[in-house]
């Protein structure tokens, strides 16, 4: 019997532990908002134990549970806690909703937060996730498209080029138009440190971007601050918006581990269809037989077709690693990251390196103490040809390859150079790709460390320091093998910058609730700024050992050195104040003030005074609102203010010098300076006052969101520069006259089109904005003229009652055709040549028949989100467009007015030219493109830019996790400017070659890409 029960004890304890694990099974779910969107880091835990799992980026989870009556406990940041009994559910599809405070979500502004539901201003507020994915190397390019009343254009498909943000348009004509940019409470110095040409290398003028030194996977969220009540606590430097960058920081918990990175192809989007080898030689033959060309220069050859594009042109790799360490533990929270980005060019020799570092690191007990740090660091290589605005052999490798003669082959037979012997003032494609680079070595570090003192729980003192150094060396060379270089035996340059920043700050802040219908938060404070920055360049010729390049610049002949150096320096100092006044939570007002002193402006104008206020109502907060159960949100908003601008040169209200002629004293050379400039310290702030209303809502459960508003801009005192007699000795003199006004209405909209407990929901998002430019006055100018690439001059005019940005130029009717009248045509005018209006009707076509073409500045913009999820599976799908624009084109500028008749031609228009057989009244003969005058702008060389792109499409799959070490695993591929729908015949509608925000050229572009990335989120 003893045996027996021996026996028996075990097999109950095993049959015991086996039923056990029978009961113990997996569970999975997915945790989601009650607007359907998925919540990512959501904590699902065993009630009673320690056991837990966090859900991936697709908001699913998997853990392991004893038994059908075990309950999880589902709590995240701004939702109410949840307790789900596991029951017999395989799956769980879990909704959460939003806590009391979670509408309430904190909106960073200048000088601190507010409530998401509090905001009186117009403010946009962009998660990460809410950013246009890609290969991208700055936070612009994921700007793009996301935001209402915010146009982001990409300038250039060259790797790491600057970007064009406008923000509500344009509001200053010289004093630039670009937002502020603020990371981490620091305002970020965007000046480049060496930008411009080297000697006999013209750089684009689109120089590489600043920012391409933040890592955009750093960045947790970006606000954008259009209107003036926002803006103005910024003073002169938030005249034209700013966009506010947080970066990630840590929370407490276990260290979490994140890797993610990319790799992907480019290929070029578009290029220009050029005449090739045969059709060149047929087109050029055709006219010179009928009449046109020179005889001389007649296509004798067998053409070889040779693609002189193709030939610069490559596919490029791109790759992106991003390492990332977050935690915490007490009141100590840190974020530490490390990356890496490689893109190519897709024209040779052009690309970009980062090696970036970031350190967030904050201490705090809640309305005690707040201290902490955030700290980023980088080196970035550029590698980048000559893409400017050179003509003849100044020329760019691009330029150079449209227009070269393409019936002769690259190579000779002895793999030298093969040289067209009719363009001898323009350089071989291939030899200017090889032979004319540059690169340049960038390092800049910046940061901020505050402290936070609360004196009382309302009232707190916080300081702030904040530096940012940015240093760049570029070296360039110029072969002997190119004409320029060839002349002088190589040209090597050095150019070295530095631009140094750093700001103190000072601020009192003050919040407190009087009972319950009375909020006060208030700051007030004082800052100081100081600008600096450095260059020296030089550059050397004459070498006898080519192959050591620029690193040997002293080797060349010394009698051709030349040197050059600068130094400039800015100071602001500002004084600030801001109140909020909150009442019943319905009735909501903020008021705020900012005094700037610049050392830009004469002591008579120095101090530059911006104030606003904003009024808020929140209709939902109302009895009578409380029937209309639809409704969950809705706020009338209303604000005016009154903003500045201090971007300007340096030093314009002194009388400044620049080196003169030298001149000889008993025989000795002595050295002279000039004054280079009028002085006028009278100079003023530019200044614009905003007015702008608004409506928020919130509908059906919060299924539809969004807001609607309407905004008016008026600038005056704009600086610009008037003639003045001659006789002063100057041309010109800066003076503040003029005016200007913008006007629009931005759209924002995000609706949940489908939700299913099945695992499909799809969400769209859609923002919308119209832009009218219009300048006001110019004193006592009647218009400006303006705009010059090459061999385009006064391209632009500017003139009151129109557009900034106005094209200004001949309109094409047609083309003569032999059965016209051409008694009313002008002198020596032949069927097949274009036929321009004659505006003032005098038989002549000359400056007077000029009239405004179109603008650069789109009647309105817009982007469209599609977002779906089916189970593990995620689409993103984002196309934008633009509407109303127009461009330059100047390879059909060039193909119409051909600079000499040997160089290459756009292929459409001259295979579909007038000829008596082909009698069409779209292109002219080209047999004598000048008889009527070089009416180089015109209606059919500026084009429609309206365009509608597909940019990105991303289709992610979350993997399901089952072990403790990697806690969610995502993998995606994605395409980036898959196709563009437009009328545009150049490169692409947004390029634009000439460096400017407002007038838009395609002279020459580099191409835009298309992308295709294979990536990886994974989270440990």
């Amino acid at each position: 019997m003893i045996v027996h029960k021996k026996i028996l004890l075990p097999v109950l304890f095993l049959f015991a532990v086996l039923m056990a694990q029978a009961q113990s099974r997996m569970v999975t779910g997915k945790v989601t908002a009650k607007s359907g969107e998925s919540l990512p880091d959501v904590t699902v835990m065993i009630k009673g134990t320690n056991t837990a799992v966090t859900t991936n980026s697709s908001g699913a989870f998997t853990i392991k549970v004893d038994n059908d009556n075990t309950v999880l406990v589902v709590s995240y940041v701004n939702y109410k806690t949840q307790e789900v009994s596991v029951r017999n559910f395989a799956t769980l599809n879990i909704s959460l909703d939003p806590s009391d405070n979670a509408l309430g979500e904190v909106v960073v502004v200048g000088y601190g937060t507010v409530k998401r539901t509090d905001v009186t201003g117009s403010v946009v507020s962009l998660k990460a996730k809410d950013l246009t994915p890609g290969a991208n190397v700055n936070v612009e390019q994921s700007l793009l498209g996301r935001a209402a009343g915010v146009q982001v254009y990409q300038k250039s498909g060259e790797p790491g080029s600057a970007m064009s943000v406008k923000i509500r348009g344009a509001s200053s004509i010289t004093a630039g138009n670009d937002p502020l940019y603020v990371i981490d409470g620091m305002p970020v110095n965007n000046l480049s440190p060496v930008s411009g040409s080297s000697a006999g290398f013209v750089a684009t003028p689109n120089p590489r971007n600043p920012l391409n030194s933040l890592n955009p996977s750093d960045i947790e969220s970006i606000e954008i601050l259009k209107d003036a009540s926002a803006t103005a606590i910024y003073g002169s430097r938030g005249s034209n918006g700013v966009v506010m960058i947080t970066t990630k920081k840590g929370s407490s918990g276990r260290m979490k581990l994140g890797y993610n990175a990319y790799y992907g192809s480019q290929e070029v989007a578009n290029s220009l269809k050029m005449l090739n080898g045969e059709q060149y030689k047929e087109a050029l033959n055709a006219i010179i037989d009928a009449g046109g060309g020179v005889a001389t220069e007649r296509v004798t050859n067998d053409p070889v077709n040779t693609d002189w594009q193709k030939e610069l042109f490559r596919s490029a790799n791109v790759q992106s690693h991003d390492l990332s360490f977050s935690g915490g533990r007490d009141n100590t929270r840190y974020y530490a990251s490390l990356g890496y980005f490689n893109q190519q060019g897709v024209v040779k020799n052009s690309g970009v390196k980062r090696y970036t570092a970031r350190f967030n690191l904050d201490n705090s007990v809640a309305k005690k103490y707040a201290f902490g740090f955030n700290l980023n660091t980088s080196y970035i290589h550029d590698d980048f040809n000559s893409v400017g605005l050179g003509i003849n052999e100044n020329g760019s490798a691009l330029y150079s390859a449209i227009n070269y003669d393409p019936s002769y082959p690259v190579y000779d037979d002895n793999g030298n150079y093969y040289r067209s012997p009719f363009m001898t003032t323009m350089d071989h494609p291939v030899a200017l790709i090889n032979g004319q680079y540059a690169n340049s070595d960038g390092f800049r570090t910046f940061g901020t460390v505050y402290g936070e003192y609360f004196i009382v729980p309302e009232l707190s003192v916080k300081v702030k320091g904040a530096g940012d150094v940015n240093m760049v060396q570029r070296n360039t060379w110029l072969d002997p093998k190119t004409i320029a270089g060839g002349s002088v035996g190589g040209i090597a340059t050095i150019n070295t910058g530095n631009v140094n920043y750093y700001m103190g700050e000072a601020t009192l802040n003050f919040n407190k609730e009087i009972g319950k219908a009375h909020t006060i938060s208030a700051v007030g404070g004082t800052t100081y700024e100081h600008f600096a920055s450095n260059s020296f360049g030089g550059n050397g010729r004459g070498y006898s050992l080519p192959d050591l390049t620029y690193n040997a610049i002293g080797t060349g002949n010394s009698a051709l050195n030349q040197i050059g150096s600068g130094r400039a320096s800015t100071k602001i100092i500002s004084y600030l104040g801001r109140v909020n006044y909150s009442y019943l939570n319905r009735y909501l007002i903020t008021a705020s003030f900012r005094a700037d002193g610049s050392s830009r402006f004469g002591p008579n104008n120095r101090f530059g005074y911006f104030p606003s206020v904003a009024l808020a109502w929140k209709l939902h907060e109302e009895s009578f609102m409380h029937d209309l159960d639809f409704i969950d949100e809705l706020k009338v908003r209303a604000s005016y203010g009154v903003i500045g601008s201090q971007s300007i040169a340096n030093y314009l209200y002194i009388t400044t010098f620049s080196g003169g002629a030298d001149a000889i004293f008993g025989g000795v050379r002595s050295s002279s300076l000039v004054p280079s400039r009028v002085a006028n310290p009278d100079l003023k702030w530019e200044a614009a006052k905003q007015a702008d209303i608004g409506v928020d809502f919130a509908l059906f459960n919060r299924r539809l969101t969004g807001s609607i508003e309407y905004y008016d801009r008026r600038t005056s005192d704009l600086l610009l520069d008037l003639p003045v007699p001659l006789s002063t000795g100057f041309g010109v003199k800066t003076q503040n006259i003029g005016g200007m006004r913008n006007t629009g209405v931005d759209v924002t909209l995000a609706g949940d089109i489908f939700r299913s407990d099945k695992g499909f929901n799809w969400n769209m998002g859609v923002v919308f904005s119209t832009i009218k430019n219009k300048v006001t006055s110019l004193g006592p100018l009647e218009q400006i003229l303006t705009g010059n690439a090459g061999n385009i001059t006064n391209a632009s005019i500017i003139k009151p009652g129109e557009s900034l940005g106005s094209y200004y130029g001949y309109v094409v009717d047609g083309v003569w055709q032999t059965g016209d009248d051409f008694s009313t045509a002008p002198a020596g005018v032949k069927a097949g040549d274009l036929k321009f209006r004659d505006v003032v009707s005098d038989k002549t076509i000359n400056a007077n028949d000029r009239t405004i073409l179109g603008k650069s500045l789109p009647d309105f913009t817009y982007g469209i989100t599609n977002n779906f999820e089916y189970k593990r599976f995620t689409l993103s799908v984002f196309v934008e467009g633009s509407h109303g624009a127009s461009i330059i084109n100047n390879a059909m500028l060039d193909s119409y007015f051909p600079v000499s008749f040997r160089r290459n031609r756009l292929a459409e228009p001259y295979l579909n030219r007038w000829t008596p057989d082909n009698p069409t009244n779209k292109y002219p003969s080209f047999v004598n493109p000048t008889s009527q005058g070089q009416q180089t702008i015109n209606s059919r060389t500026v084009e429609d830019a309206s365009y509608l792109r597909m940019q990105s499409v991303r289709l992610g799959y979350n993997f399901r996790m089952n072990n403790k070490v990697v806690k969610s695993l995502q993998a995606y591929v994605s395409g980036n400017n898959l196709f563009t729908i437009t009328k545009y015949t150049g490169v692409d509608p947004a390029v634009n070659a000439i460096g400017d925000d407002i007038l838009k050229i395609d002279y020459s572009s580099y191409p835009m890409t298309r992308t295709f990335l294979v990536g990886v989120n994974v989270q440990f």
